[in-house]
């Protein structure tokens, strides 16, 4: 009940009074007092709790930016290395208020012990999705406390912290244990970070795709198999000590919460810890607890100390499992392997939007060997590196085929994108399949496989087609495809220049444009189009090759003697064919006209391509970064070209829609695709002065975020992520 209260508070309310409703039925169908009694007595606590954390919350929240000056509390294990300088969680002297924060002064990277510093700086919201089904960091970091950004300009001064001095202490341990992490050799510093002290940075997400590809990740994150290896090797210690059990007892509860800080305090950790500290509580005092009473009072207390847990994706996932655990510990290996599965699959599609087939094979072969000889053999490699490296170097040698095995095996066919059900289908998902959890065998096995397929077919199958242009920042990224998805095209991938590291490229695709694509189950394009050749057109091409089956790339006549694009690109070209166009060239099975360029080029912005279409009855245009002279060139060519819907060229430049394009063409809206901030001020003022004296609306990325216009045998919407539907 704890858990429906905590989505009805932080997460969706409306699945949360359903939830509700049963629940009450429940209680009635019971008809015990004494259960009714406590059990109101209990929710209607956590109630206050719950409010409390969202006063507290909404209190610390800023509307709009201000300018501060505060003092800090940092401690060196939460601060992170950037490019540009570094970022981590920060509280302030007292702990009332938490700051996600940012600075340039690397100073603050050398610290090995916690400090107190002074600083001036800039507090700002900290940025939701601006595109759909994104990640949304500013609900993960509410979760967490933290409501704000806080921008260091000037940190004034440094000084040691005088605070709780066991604290300081452990993440003055868990910063020395990371610089130690740091010099074993690869892959074993990874496993190390990830397992031990709950550090994932991107060396992980480059090390062990495998590991990710296989739904392996819970081995790292949230099963507490390193707790009861720590548990097993304290108890080992303590009792060739000599010592009782009730003290060999005392001694692990009390060092299981200073291993919570120095393994990083995430949500699953924390229920690993609190699990075992339960059971130990009650074998102190000679009493048994079933599993399952365990587990009901570890997330009473992990509710209860975290409100919010519930809306993170890993403290879901490890409750879930944990639960079927618990269901299935009396099956059989394969069979306990299968149940699992299926209990943790409505969390990972909604979540992740993909699944491999081999992910149960994998979990069935690669949790013994993990068990058994990767985790003992990663231990064994710690305590013996002070000595002699000879054992790190085999462990090392010996993770990076077991890396290479998962890796291979990751990449094998088998991935399916499946995309995101609707929240109320997964709750029925997850219903159904503990349904099943107790009685496989019965029609609800059926049903449940009903409920899959049907989610699979409406979502990849959609009776809607839609025009949806990406915020990518400074950039383009346009996806256009058809009702039932028998056409998709998408034009220009968007791309972030790193002005500081021109030769490392960061895609953000995969968090944007692609990220949205798989949550509605697409998984190949028929069509990707660059208008021209620019980085921020172009840039992410890499991870649109690479994530996804690109059936064809459409570029302008002559771009493919552009050196530098061509080398970006060939890697992933193995299974894309290429075709070059020029105006009014048709392609079969590419619903757009070609009104440009008119001759082969390099791909600049004056080569840029053009596309027209009729969709859903209204005309488009969509312009890439085509100049004003160009536009000229499109007018005299084709003399009767209109537009309902215009994609302005070149960002709103002041150098593209011209007045007499505007006045010609006459659009009911454009759309403008720029970033916020922009180092080149796109939109400006002087087209948005023209799109006013045109009367012509227009809608910015900037402003609203991802833009989408839906149609199909419903009707057509225009709607924004960041202001909803457009009136």
């Amino acid at each position: 009940m704890m858990g429906i209260i905590s989505i009805i508070f932080f997460g969706d309310i409306r699945l949360g009074f359903i939830l509700l409703v049963f629940w009450i039925i429940r209680i009635i169908k019971l008809k015990s007092i004494t259960v009714s009694k406590i059990t109101t007595l209990i929710v209607v606590i956590f109630v206050f709790v719950c409010i409390y954390t969202s006063l507290s919350l909404k209190h610390n929240f800023v509307q709009q930016p201000k300018s501060i000056s505060t003092t800090l509390m940092i401690y060196p294990d939460e601060i992170k290395k950037t490019d540009q300088g570094y970022y981590g969680i920060v509280e302030s002297v007292g702990g009332s208020k938490k700051y996600l924060a940012f600075g340039k002064d690397k100073r603050l990277l050398n610290k090995s012990f916690s400090c107190e510093i002074t600083v001036d700086g800039q507090i700002t919201q900290i940025d939701g999705p601006r595109n759909f089904n994104q990640f949304d960091s500013s609900d993960y970091y509410k979760s967490l406390g933290v409501m704000n950004k806080l921008f260091i300009d000037k940190i004034k001064t440094f000084k040691k912290s005088h605070g709780n001095k066991i604290i300081d202490w452990l993440h003055y341990i868990r910063k020395k244990m990371m610089d130690f992490s740091d010099t074993l050799p690869s892959p074993l510093d990874v496993y190390t970070k990830s397992l031990f002290l709950g550090s994932m940075d991107s060396s992980f997400n480059d090390e062990l795709t495998g590991v990710k590809t296989l739904g392996l990740i819970h081995l790292f994150s949230i099963s507490g198999l390193h707790v009861f290896y720590i548990v097993s090797l304290i108890s080992l210690i303590l009792k060739r000590l000599k010592l009782t059990k009730e003290t060999r007892l005392i001694i692990t509860c009390l060092f299981l919460p200073t291993y919570f800080i120095i393994a990083g305090s995430s949500v699953g950790l924390l229920r690993s810890i609190l699990s075992v500290e339960i059971g130990m509580i009650f074998a102190l005092f000679k009493r048994s607890i079933t599993s399952l009473d365990i587990y009901s009072i570890t997330l009473m207390v992990n509710l209860f100390l975290q409100p919010m847990m519930l809306t993170q994706f890993g403290s879901q996932l490890s409750y879930a499992l944990a639960f079927a655990l618990i269901y299935t510990s009396g099956m059989s290996t394969i069979k306990q392997t299968i149940m699992m599965n299926l209990v943790s699959l409505p969390f990972v599609i909604y979540k992740l939007y993909e699944w491999h087939l081999l992910t149960m094979f994998a979990n069935y072969l690669v949790i013994p060997i993990f068990s058994i000889i990767v985790m003992p053999a990663i231990l064994i490699a710690i305590v013996t590196c002070p000595i002699t490296e000879t054992i790190s170097q085999v462990v090392a040698s010996g993770l990076k085929i077991f890396d290479n095995g998962l890796n291979l095996v990751g990449n094998l066919p088998g991935e399916i994108v499946f995309g995101k059900p609707n929240i109320f289908v997964t709750a029925c998902i997850f219903v159904v399949t503990l349904l099943v959890l107790d009685n496989h065998k019965s029609k609800k096995t059926l049903l449940l496989i009903l409920l899959y397929v049907g989610s699979f077919l409406c979502i990849h199958y959609p009776i809607q087609g839609e025009v949806s242009f990406f915020d990518v920042g400074q950039g383009d990224s346009i996806l256009v495809r058809t009702p039932y998805n028998t056409s998709i095209t998408v034009i220009d991938t968007g791309g972030k220049i790193n002005f500081n590291d021109k030769n490392t490229i960061h895609y953000q695709a995969p968090r944007t444009s692609i990220n949205y694509l798989k949550s509605i189950g697409i998984s190949h394009i028929d069509n990707l189009v660059f208008t021209h050749q620019d980085f921020d057109h172009t840039g992410d091409a890499g991870a649109f090759l690479s994530e996804l089956y690109v059936k064809r790339l459409i570029i302008g006549s002559g771009m493919q003697n552009n050196k530098q694009l061509m080398d970006r690109i060939k890697k992933g070209m193995s299974n894309t064919k290429m075709q070059l166009v020029l105006a009014g060239k048709h392609i079969n099975n590419f619903p757009f006209n070609i009104y440009h360029p008119f001759k082969p080029g390099l791909g600049s912005n004056d080569d840029s391509i053009v596309l027209g279409a009729t969709i859903n009855n209204k005309k488009w245009l969509f312009m890439g970064d085509l100049p004003s002279t160009g536009e000229l060139d499109i007018l005299n060519k084709y003399k009767n070209i209109k537009a309902d819907y215009l994609k302005l060229g070149h960002h709103g430049s002041k150098n593209s829609s011209s007045n007499e394009f505007l006045k010609s063409i006459h659009p009911q809206m454009a759309i403008i695709s720029a970033g916020r901030n922009n180092r080149y001020h796109h939109p400006n003022v002087e087209t948005l002065n023209r799109l006013k004296l045109n009367h012509i609306g227009y809608l910015n990325t900037q402003n609203q975020g991802m833009i989408s216009y839906r149609y199909g045998l419903l009707g057509s919407r225009w709607i924004t992520e960041l202001q909803g539907e457009v009136q």
